[in-house]
């Protein structure tokens, strides 16, 4: 995606994977002349913090990293997951003309760092009311103290099918594809699902909702939709928004 952007704009930049078990071993990678940037992934979306210079707004309350930007010599750490999140909610929004945002209650499946990102998201959008579920109710709690004040009311719910009678409009799964149980209750009202995980194309819970006949957002999308942020907030350029997707889904679309 990022090459494909880079050949597009006629940048002499390369995009490279480097996997490492810790941020540790990143150092010399950062330190380089030649390092303008990059994308981070789990597990290092928080252990980066203490090796970047600053960080945006968005990534200090989010307490997460998905994007490091060079700025004057210095690193920058940013967060583009939500607005990912933000980007394909809206386009869902108005596509399947669901509730408008602030008159709804939203459900976040998850409370890892990408459900903090989702939580942010869903305050950009405004939505008032929002829900936590967690198989670790302990991990939820503190994930709801820490972001209780962006909302109306945030609160932990033991399960799905709890969480049905609340009636939630926009539901967030932020967790590994897995053998998620998801009660068809959960989709009484229409609405939009969307899951950050890409793999398979179909989880669990796209597929409940899409026999419910709601709207639903795969996570290659919203992939798609934070890289045309990072490749922006790296080369201070619009986007080759269209070069980007079709590399993606080329690859995601043989693949799956």
């Amino acid at each position: 995606m990022h090459n494909a952007a880079f050949a597009s704009l006629g940048l002499p930049h390369t995009y490279e994977l480097k996997e490492t078990a810790t941020v540790d071993e990143l150092l010399p990678v950062l330190a380089h002349a030649s390092f303008g940037g990059a994308s981070v992934t789990i597990p290092h979306k928080q252990t980066i913090i203490p090796l970047l210079d600053t960080l945006s707004p968005a990534a200090q309350r989010i307490g997460a990293v998905n994007t490091v930007i060079v700025r004057d010599g210095q690193l920058y750490g940013d967060n583009t997951d939500y607005l990912g999140i933000v980007g394909c909610l809206q386009q869902a929004q108005l596509s399947a003309h669901t509730p408008a945002f602030t008159e709804s209650v939203a459900l976040v499946i998850g409370a890892g760092g990408t459900a903090r990102a989702a939580l942010f998201a869903l305050h950009t959008l405004r939505v008032p009311h929002v829900l936590i579920y967690n198989r670790t109710q302990e991990r939820a709690q503190t994930l709801c103290d820490e972001f209780s004040s962006l909302f109306s009311t945030l609160s932990v719910t033991d399960s799905l099918d709890a969480a049905s009678s609340k009636q939630p409009t926009y539901i967030v799964g932020t967790i590994p594809a897995s053998d998620l149980c998801v009660p068809d209750s959960l989709f009484n009202v229409r609405g939009v699902a969307l899951d950050m995980a890409y793999k398979p194309k179909w989880t669990p819970l796209l597929e409940s909702a899409s026999r419910r006949s709601w709207h639903t957002v795969h996570g290659v999308s919203v992939l798609i939709e934070q890289g045309i942020h990072q490749m922006e907030k790296w080369t201070r350029a619009v986007a080759p928004a269209r070069a980007m997707g079709d590399a993606v889904l080329a690859k995601y679309n043989s693949e799956f």
